[in-house]
């Protein structure tokens, strides 16, 4: 295959491997600050996300986002075909680039999830992933990566924070706003420490390959991207830690995950 570069496509498979993994990781860390009988719940409205997202994204997810829109257009990439050559302005085949930009969708709608715990029912959620990701999630991928007006404006994403979190974070607050207060929100807290710690450090790890497969490439652009997510990571754990201290008399595991989380 013309153009290949075997280090880089072994990367970026790697990169796959642990941003797929970061979605069990944000099914841990939000299973454990609900109610015991919510955990598997929550942790479910995280998982499925796996498996919705990615037959939404084989069949028409990809394929809307980085091929051409138009009339008749937009179907080159249906269930994954043509993606045999090396992708554009890479050194990486179609497909792991199909596949790596897959586990940003699926991640993406994941992170909503957080918003909506113990105030909707598991199935609707599951319909609601689907719509999303074709209705917001796609569009806006299409717009920013895949070539559309706001790339034509110079926008530029590298890893993620419009395409991802600032899709997935305004479209958690409406749907949040939309559902209202829980229940039983005085009653809530946090019942599985451990459940929080391990999923952040799940998170942490596979944000590894989150920016640093970003750069597409094991190259001076992924080293640094790395760098400066652990460095990220570490100072906003001690600074809310250090802030706990000083404010409530004594850290917590919570606080530091959360605040590890926040800097990532």
């Amino acid at each position: 295959m013309e153009g290949l570069n075997n280090g880089d496509t072994a990367w970026m498979a790697m990169s796959c491997a642990l941003v797929l993994f970061m979605t069990p990781g944000l099914a841990f860390f939000y299973g454990g600050l609900v109610r015991d009988s919510n955990i598997v719940n929550t942790m479910m409205m995280s998982i499925i996300s796996m498996g919705l997202t990615t037959l939404t994204w084989l069949i028409f997810g990809f394929t809307w986002s980085f091929d051409e829109w138009g009339a008749g257009k937009g179907f080159t990439y249906v269930g994954f075909r043509n993606l045999d050559t090396v992708w554009p302005d890479t050194t990486m085949p179609g497909m792991t680039f199909a596949v790596f930009q897959m586990t940003f969708a699926i991640i993406a709608a994941a992170i909503i999830s957080g918003a909506v715990v113990e105030r909707i029912r598991f199935s609707a959620y599951a319909i609601f992933i689907v719509v999303w990701v074709l209705a917001v999630y796609v569009p806006l991928c299409h717009w920013i990566w895949g070539g559309g007006w706001i790339a034509e404006m110079g926008a530029k994403d590298f890893a993620g924070g419009t395409v991802v979190h600032i899709s997935s974070g305004t479209s958690a607050f409406a749907l949040a706003s939309l559902l209202g207060e829980r229940k039983h929100r005085a009653e809530s807290f946090p019942s599985n420490l451990p459940f929080v710690i391990l999923g952040g450090g799940i998170l942490w790890l596979g944000w590894t390959g989150f920016n640093g497969g970003s750069a597409f490439a094991a190259n001076g652009d992924c080293a640094l991207a790395i760098a400066t997510t652990y460095v990220a990571a570490a100072a906003a754990m001690v600074m809310w830690v250090t802030v706990e201290r000083i404010l409530d008399g004594a850290p917590t595991s919570i606080g530091a995950m959360s605040g590890a989380v926040a800097g990532l």
